[in-house]
């Protein structure tokens, strides 16, 4: 049995997120993020999507699901960008 793909349409395996074109973008733009944040630590999320093309939304939704983490710039406590 297949399933669609939630973002595309195309088939795919039972029990997985995405096909596996999709899954290799998003895995693509999770790493221009990680490379961009690495280089410019300080940025926000509007600064990040300008500069990567990738949207706001999509960076939140990294932060909110744990991939990235937003980092006090007081005490500059938080996780790597891994």
């Amino acid at each position: 049995m297949m399933d669609t793909c939630f973002k595309c349409g195309s088939k795919m395996n039972p029990n997985e997120y995405s096909c596996h074109v999709c899954g290799q973008n998003e895995m693509e733009d999770y790493r221009m993020i990680r490379n961009y944040v690495r280089s410019y630590p300080n940025s926000n999320a509007m600064q990040i999507a300008n500069a990567t093309g990738i949207s706001v939304s999509k960076i939140l939704r990294y932060i909110k699901n744990g991939s990235l983490t937003v980092v006090d710039n007081q005490s500059r406590r938080g996780r790597r960008f891994d």
